[in-house]
């Protein structure tokens, strides 16, 4: 074959895969970059989340008066700690408000939503952590006593949602594991308080998945 033939061949050739060859770039370059996406939301949820975790150590280093009255639940005019639900164990005849932060201010009355986990109801991991106050029923007080298998309910404005206790474990303060949002397209709440009551030096982990 002479040269200027095989040259056309070869140009014939090019021509015929250069769009498939560009789509093929295009494509791998496009999953790339949705990746990096992905990747940067889930560092920054988790970062955000860890922020609120650690700074849980010292909320529940502060001891709590052994006969406090109770308060009102928080409100949301004029920048006041916002409710975003309200959160029932059965099993530990538990019910309490949730606001849509856990800051020192909002855990003195409410449980706390964590920012950076998954909305209540929603896909992923909703981490929401509570007092156990001194005074026996409140807050989450009796979080010990619930089992594999009990219920917990939270109502919120969009709905109701039953979840089903799968697992409790007590870990070290450092352990952000429990707010992983890779949880297989399941719907998990995780229950976060101090263990034990007095000098907590670990956090008492109770989570569910959502009935569907």
């Amino acid at each position: 074959m002479k040269p200027v033939a095989f040259l056309l061949v070869l140009a014939g050739i090019f021509l015929l895969f250069y769009p498939h060859v560009n789509e093929w770039m295009a494509d791998s370059r496009q999953a790339e970059l949705l990746e990096q996406w992905e990747t940067a939301e889930a560092s920054q949820v988790n970062t955000r989340a860890g922020r609120d975790y650690e700074e849980l150590e010292h909320i529940f280093e502060q001891e709590e008066t052994e006969e406090a009255p109770e308060p009102p639940p928080p409100e949301s005019p004029e920048g006041k700690t916002e409710t975003v639900g309200v959160l029932r164990i059965p099993a530990i005849e538990a019910e309490l408000p949730v606001a849509e932060d856990a800051s020192a201010a909002a855990l003195e009355v409410a449980a706390g939503h964590l920012a950076g986990t998954a909305a209540l109801g929603a896909k992923g991991n909703s981490a929401v952590a509570a007092h156990r106050s001194h005074t026996y029923g409140r807050m989450f007080n009796r979080l010990n006593e619930v089992e594999k298998g009990d219920a917990i309910e939270v109502e919120t404005k969009s709905g109701t949602y039953f979840y089903t206790v799968f697992q409790t474990k007590v870990v070290d303060p450092s352990d952000t594991s429990v707010l992983r949002q890779d949880t297989n397209g399941k719907k998990v709440i995780t229950l976060i308080t101090c263990s034990p009551m007095k000098n907590p030096v670990n956090r008492l982990i109770v989570q569910g998945k959502l009935n569907e």
